[in-house]
């Protein structure tokens, strides 16, 4: 969730309007609309007052978290995939590398789309596809370092079916 998602919920959820809270703050109206739309986010010296205004903790208001749900690893696996039935796959590969980078602790979600991009090389005829090669075995990899015993497993089958596919050829 964005900020300015997460500052309208709560708002809402404190029964305060857009000018109620912009009051408090000390900034327009206007901004706080801003804030709530996407438009723009609030000054850092505002995220604390923000917080405490709405009940709730820094890490709630900048939507951090370890780890996402099940449903938010499953809403970006579909988003890319969406996005290769209609854009190019150079495209798409960065896009997921910065999901990949937003999230580095989620393993789940980098091997799901290190598959998903994995599985699109075959499918496809991807020009330069052995350029992907380096960043799709890193992200195995990396799963293999998870300490969830089914998730180690599907990557070193990943891996396997790569090193299988590659002396096949």
């Amino acid at each position: 969730m964005q900020i300015g998602k997460t500052i309208r919920k709560y708002r809402k959820e404190k029964e305060m309007t857009q000018e109620e809270m912009a009051n408090r703050l000390g900034v327009t109206t206007p901004a706080v609309n801003k804030w709530e739309n996407e438009n723009s986010c609030p000054d850092i010296t505002l995220l604390a007052p923000i917080a405490r205004l709405l009940g709730i903790s820094l890490d709630t208001l900048l939507s951090f978290q370890e780890e996402l749900t099940t449903e938010e690893i499953t809403s970006i696996v579909t988003e890319a995939d969406q996005k290769l039935k209609t854009c190019a796959y150079d495209e798409v590969f960065l896009w997921s590398k910065s999901i990949i980078e937003t999230y580095p602790n989620c393993l789940m979600l980098i091997w799901q789309l290190a598959t998903l991009l994995d599985a699109q090389r075959l499918i496809k005829e991807i020009p330069n596809a052995a350029s992907y090669d380096d960043y799709i075995l890193s992200c195995y990899n990396r799963v293999l370092e998870s300490e969830e015993e089914n998730l180690r497993t599907s990557a070193a089958d990943s891996l396997f079916w790569i090193l299988f596919t590659k002396r096949a050829i």
